[in-house]
């Protein structure tokens, strides 16, 4: 018993190791970001003369690895939607770097699950089912987090976007351009917002037609409001028309849509938190009980056909779940 645990470990810390090493490989930036990112303002130029002078050794082996495995992915047309996703988190990983990330959460989900698999008590002598859920949630949990992290970023751009088009219809107001004004946005509006429009501002200046930049900018942050702007920035931009008056307008538009969001999260928080609640006050009562008396829950998980109740009842739970979350999810 022992044996298998300390194999288990030593794998783990190998999987650790490789983690630690693959992140310190995705850290180094390439020449072209570094400039791109002082163009952009993300990045002092000192502070990029010192990232080129640590960064002579040239490709590593992870960085060999991660462009195979995104050469491959593009081949088969995946990679397009993992580099909007990245994108939309403002994370800067190239597809190859983060399918390296996934399957090495992935191995370490795997190696953790195993280890749990031999040292419970509930389900004796059986590793390989928990070695396979922690496979599973470590392959996911990379996914899981960039989707966490651009659904945050959308929800912080979607509240600073009224402010934001005042302050465009503001500067419009003043006699600059929509460029100034943008650039303007870029140093004057909170992040992520700065973020974003200083990303336009530097297409532009490269050589990116507006239209195209904006385009980048709505791949970017799927908004609808922003949609909204964009079209109205685009219109004006061909037949004319006081863009100002009409940003103005929009900006009022997005702050009676976002209070009516909020007015609606209020009437609905009570059925959202009672969905949590009878979701996952089964699992808790499950738990005490196996604290509490755990030969009598035992027999639910001694193999088949009784494992399959916990399984079905836990589909179960989840649907149901999902069933609360889509009726309480009004779109505005």
């Amino acid at each position: 018993m022992v044996i298998p645990i300390l194999l288990g470990l030593a794998v783990v810390v190998g999987i650790i190791l490789l983690f630690v090493g693959i992140m310190q490989t995705l850290e180094q930036s390439s020449e072209f970001e570094q400039r791109l990112d002082t163009v952009m303002g993300r990045q002092r130029p000192a502070d990029t003369k010192a990232l080129e002078a640590g960064g002579q050794g040239g490709a590593t082996t992870g960085q060999a690895v991660a462009a195979a495995v995104e050469k491959a992915l593009i081949k088969r047309g995946y990679g397009t939607n993992v580099q909007e996703s990245l994108s939309r988190a403002d994370l800067k990983f190239t597809v190859g770097e983060y399918m390296v990330l996934r399957f090495v959460t992935a191995l370490l989900g795997a190696g953790l699950g195993y280890i749990a698999g031999l040292t419970n008590s509930l389900i004796q002598g059986v590793p390989l089912p928990f070695a396979v859920a922690g496979l599973f949630i470590g392959y996911m949990a990379p996914r899981y987090w960039v989707g966490n992290r651009a659904s945050g970023r959308l929800a912080a751009f979607n509240s600073q976007l009224p402010e934001t088009v005042n302050l465009l219809s503001n500067a419009l107001r003043s006699g600059n351009s929509i460029a100034q004004a943008m650039a303007l946005a870029s140093r004057e509006a909170p992040y992520p917002t700065n973020g974003e429009f200083a990303r336009v501002v530097a297409e532009m200046s490269l050589g990116v037609p507006p239209e195209q930049a904006l385009s980048n900018l709505m791949r970017r942050v799927p908004s609808g409001d922003l949609d909204l702007m964009i079209t109205a920035v685009n219109v004006s931009a061909e037949v004319g028309g006081n863009l100002a008056e009409v940003l103005e307008k929009i900006g009022e538009t997005i702050r009676q849509r976002i209070r009516l969001k909020g007015d609606i999260e209020t009437l609905t928080a009570q059925q959202q938190g009672a969905g949590y609640i009878v979701s996952i006050l089964p699992l808790l009562i499950g738990i005490v009980l196996f604290l509490l008396n755990g030969k009598y829950m035992k027999p639910m998980f001694s193999g088949f056909p009784y494992l399959c109740l916990p399984i079905c009842a836990g589909l179960m739970i989840f649907i149901g779940f999902l069933a609360m979350k889509k009726i309480t999810d009004i779109k505005v």
